[in-house]
């Protein structure tokens, strides 16, 4: 075997291998996220609710204690704080919990998830339709994508709501022989490319960066009074020698 050969097989390898620790990494990740977010909600979120019920009893109680009306006062005023304060931190750590993964990925898949974000999207206005397109198994998404693809289109309906102007926005997701093709269009008054090449904005930006860390592309299509189309390629299986 000539030493060609030998440093393209050697090349390959190297390739094959970097695409399974990319591949393992994310998994790991995934799985990293799924349990920090499961230990915020049971742990330090089962705790502040259990602070909060306390806080409540002592002030329903406070109406039978017989106490000066100024101690009572500030009694009550410091606990309604106290209260209102937990309540606050609550809410945190489901936002928490929501941005690291989630539940409703855990709960009822991508698929249910995109249709119920979509739904909600479409009760905000009457004159904003989304329809949602899935031609894809549950099964046939792999699982360090599903945030990736859910975060996307919850970007883009949140974009298009905001500045489309649009009558109708369609979440399409499907299957093709290597790749997961995801697209989200809009009927609205759309943008000039150019004028945004150099300013790109953020959310745009977290999307691509979001489809790259999945070894994925997203492509962003648009033109003045033509409506938006985002184009995201998500690889399906393992890399695999061609020929």
């Amino acid at each position: 075997m000539s030493s060609i050969d030998q440093r393209h097989i050697a090349g390959v390898s190297e390739l094959l291998d970097f695409a399974q620790f990319q591949k393992n990494r994310m998994s790991v990740e995934e799985e990293e996220k799924k349990r920090i977010s499961r230990e915020l909600h049971d742990g330090l979120g089962q705790l502040l609710t259990s602070m909060n019920l306390h806080i409540q009893r002592c002030l329903d109680g406070c109406n039978d204690q017989n106490v000066e009306d100024m101690l009572y006062d500030k009694h009550i005023e410091s606990l309604n704080a106290l209260s209102s304060m937990v309540k606050l931190a609550i809410d945190e750590i489901r936002t928490i919990c929501s941005t690291i993964r989630p539940a409703i990925l855990d709960d009822l898949g991508v698929n249910a998830a995109i249709t119920w974000q979509c739904r909600q999207i479409s009760q905000i206005s009457t004159d904003f339709d989304v329809v949602a397109e899935l031609s894809i198994d549950e099964s046939e998404i792999p699982e360090e994508l599903k945030t990736v693809i859910y975060r996307i289109v919850q970007e883009s309906l949140n974009n298009a709501l905001k500045y489309s102007r649009a009558k109708q926005v369609k979440v399409s997701l499907w299957h093709t022989r290597n790749a997961i093709q995801l697209t989200v269009e809009d009927d609205g008054v759309g943008f000039d490319p150019v004028g945004i090449k150099d300013r790109l904005g953020m959310g745009l930006m977290s999307m691509r960066e979001r489809a790259e860390s999945a070894s994925g592309t997203l492509q962003v299509n648009a033109e003045v009074g033509q409506g938006v189309k985002i184009c995201g390629s998500f690889p399906a299986k393992k890399i695999t020698l061609n020929g």
